[in-house]
């Protein structure tokens, strides 16, 4: 039987039997996370599908790994997996948590270094969702920026959320790439994992929150350099230093989550979490009053529609269309007034001019030109309340500004 050819993915597609792409959200080099409705219920999730020049086995076996994870993890800071979709002549498509917000990778390229506080909160809040992992004998082994997602709720509340469980490893794991290359961001590896050829637990994983940590409070990723093997290299081999925007206390801590030895750092996300907590004075409470208080993102844009085929992204920074039409109506308003009160007042002068005559005797001077008669230009017309919507890109150089990474 000649298998069933591949049913184009574009907006407007029916998948899964029950769901409707709407728009494509992020593009990775190993995968694209689309917007999509569930035509029974109306809800929307996020569809993510693998790229058709992936190898589809090593495809369908990630696929089913991280829905295996999924299902074994239910923690506030971990986006859920709700389904698996297998479709003949399709790839695997993985249906989760449809998550509206930034990456904290988005935020920092926007807004640079965070304030002590906030840095803190967000750091707290993904090592609890670490230990929750951990708890289960899952290690995520690709803690980013790109994969610590600032997801807002219905009240504005910010929730940190660990997103992209395609890499992370479970105790049955036996998902390995065809060629033996190790995945991962290179600048945010442990060392031991870069070495290979040991046990690797879940001490890897704080060091690479420890990265994070660093990055946020001072807007520089310590290990960042010109190419791959470059930042692997100075993982192995760099000692950071001391910022001093970073607090003495504070660290203490963060450098003892650097350590290149796992065996110097902190043993469990919970004693770095605990240890981050008394060296900033901030307790779990203040902590998240310090979240409900972080401001969204500014892009509207990144808000689900309510009708699919409407894109609010074109009302810019989300004023609603009714209010916009006002504010395009004053300037338009003054603009007129202004125009008319110029043509009164030329006709007013008018009458009096007269062109001038040559005369044997010498012309008396003119008389001072009249403030209304010296009028000649119109005031510029104010600009707009609202800026255009800024441009969105898949190709953003920080990726996966929405919903899961595209990639593992």
């Amino acid at each position: 039987m000649t298998a069933a050819p591949s049913r184009p993915f574009e907006a407007g597609a029916r998948v899964g039997g029950k769901f409707a792409l709407v728009r494509l959200l992020a593009s990775g080099g190993m995968g694209d996370v689309w917007m999509a409705r569930n035509l029974v219920t109306g809800g929307h999730v996020a569809v993510k599908r693998c790229r058709d020049d992936v190898p589809s086995d090593e495809a369908s076996e990630r696929f089913r790994h991280e829905a295996r994870l999924g299902a074994m993890l239910s923690h506030r800071g971990i986006v859920r997996v709700f389904d698996l979709v297998e479709e003949h002549g399709n790839s695997p498509l993985l249906v989760m948590e449809l998550l509206r917000g930034e990456s904290l990778e988005r935020r920092l390229a926007a807004r640079g270094a965070l304030p002590e506080k906030e840095a803190i909160a967000i750091a707290v809040a993904a090592l609890a969702a670490l230990a929750h992992a951990h708890d289960h004998g899952i290690l995520h082994r690709d803690v980013t920026p790109a994969n610590v997602f600032l997801a807002v709720d219905p009240d504005g509340h910010v929730i940190p959320k660990l997103v992209d469980f395609g890499l992370a490893k479970a105790p049955t794991a036996s998902v390995h790439t065809t060629d033996g290359r190790v995945l991962g961001t290179p600048r945010y590896m442990a060392p031991e994992r870069i070495r290979g050829g040991g046990d690797i637990d879940s001490r890897s994983d704080l060091f690479s929150v420890g990265v994070v940590l660093y990055e946020m409070l001072t807007g520089i990723c310590p290990f960042a350099a010109s190419s791959p093997a470059a930042s692997l290299a100075a993982v192995l081999e760099v000692v950071v230093d001391p910022d001093p925007r970073i607090a003495p206390r504070v660290w203490i801590e963060l450098q003892r989550s650097l350590a290149k030895r796992p065996y110097e750092r902190h043993a469990t996300a919970r004693e770095l979490s605990d240890a981050l907590l008394a060296a900033s004075g901030e307790t779990i409470t203040s902590l998240q009053e310090c979240l409900r208080g972080m401001p969204p993102p500014d892009d509207a844009s990144l808000s689900v529609p309510a009708v699919p085929s409407i894109d609010r992204s074109a009302l810019g920074t989300g004023v609603p269309r009714s209010r916009a039409l006002r504010w395009l109506a004053i300037p338009a308003l003054a603009l007129l007034a202004l125009v008319a009160t110029f043509a009164s007042r030329r006709r007013t002068i008018e009458p009096n001019a007269r062109p001038a005559i040559a005369a044997a005797a010498p012309s008396p001077p003119p008389p001072p030109p009249s403030p209304a008669a010296g009028a000649s230009s119109i005031p510029a017309t104010p600009g707009l309340p609202f800026a255009p919507a800024p441009t969105r890109s898949s190709n953003h150089p920080h990726a996966k500004p929405i919903a899961t990474s595209p990639g593992f």
